[in-house]
């Protein structure tokens, strides 16, 4: 008689996981492949059983970052249960900010913080690229772009994450998201991925570069890329534009810089790099005011 051999199912990549009670309600968005879960609260304040529910899925996921984005008003009470306030997101609510309250979760109660070292680390890397990006032009020249379908920015994706050189995710942040997909290259270097998830309820968008630019090639076709995103998310009425990098990342700095972006927040553990976390700049540009005008940041 022939063996039945069971293949149990893999969890999927990302997965939504809620915890409701008399007094709380949240959504935690759980990534297995960046390793982080976004919290989502639907009923105000951070509750101790808010904590023990979100430090209980981490720690039996292998995850150690926990991120939030929250009005201002809320960031007490989960500063009261060991998060840390490590940036903001101007306009992420259209016509207010967004604040990122993050949680390195460990043996010790409260969280674990960025370094003087790293944020000494962040600082130089954001001196070199600004003189960097002060020498490109207001028009990159030789830059292929192009928008892409999602299959074929993904099976780049997969290809990136299984040699561990993967920084973008291109995995849902949000609910009810829409996503765009951009190949930027120059004859000389080979192609990068960026994407943009964006919510027009909220007005906001994340933008994901595939990989680090490794040469200057990567980083002009890198800056040009960002820079169309940016004129695109403003004429689909998209507010503001946020992204992660590695906070030692002199290459994706510069790009980030180079199309108008600014370090609004430095994450502690922030970012998955092959097989461990790294210290994480919160890149942001004000894209628009509510009302349709141009933002500050331009």
């Amino acid at each position: 008689m022939a063996k039945i051999r069971v293949v149990a199912e893999r969890p999927p990549t990302v997965e939504e996981l809620h915890f409701r009670s008399d007094s709380a309600f949240l959504c935690l968005l759980l990534n297995r492949r960046t390793k982080i879960i976004r919290v989502i609260d639907f009923r105000a304040g951070a509750l101790p059983a808010k904590r023990l529910f979100i430090q209980s899925i981490a720690q039996r996921e292998g995850v150690e970052k926990v991120i939030t984005l929250v009005e201002k008003d809320e960031v007490a009470s989960w500063t009261r249960v060991g998060f840390v306030r490590e940036g903001t997101i101007p306009g992420f609510y259209k016509r207010s900010d967004g604040h990122l309250c993050g949680c390195v979760i460990g043996d010790r109660t409260a969280s674990i913080e960025v370094s003087d070292e790293s944020q000494k680390s962040a600082e130089r890397t954001i001196v070199a690229a600004k003189k960097n990006a002060m020498d490109l032009d207001d028009e990159i020249r030789g830059i292929t772009l192009r928008g892409v379908e999602a299959q074929v920015a993904l099976a780049a994706r997969d290809e990136a994450w299984s040699k561990g050189e993967g920084l973008g995710a291109f995995d849902p942040f949000g609910r009810g998201v829409l996503r765009l997909f951009l190949e930027c290259s120059t004859k000389k270097s080979r192609a990068n991925y960026i994407s943009a998830e964006f919510q027009d309820c909220f007005g906001h968008a994340l933008i994901e570069v595939l990989r680090s630019p490794r040469d200057e090639g990567e980083r002009l076709a890198t800056a040009a890329g960002l820079r169309a995103f940016a004129e695109e998310l403003k004429r689909r009425q998209i507010v503001s534009a946020f992204g992660f990098a590695p906070a030692d990342d002199q290459e994706l700095s510069t790009a980030y810089l180079a199309a108008g972006f600014r370090k609004t927040g430095l994450l502690a553990r922030g970012i998955q790099v092959g097989a461990g976390r790294r210290d994480a700049i919160l890149w942001s540009r004000k894209l628009l005011n509510p009302a349709g005008e141009p933002g500050i940041d331009d």
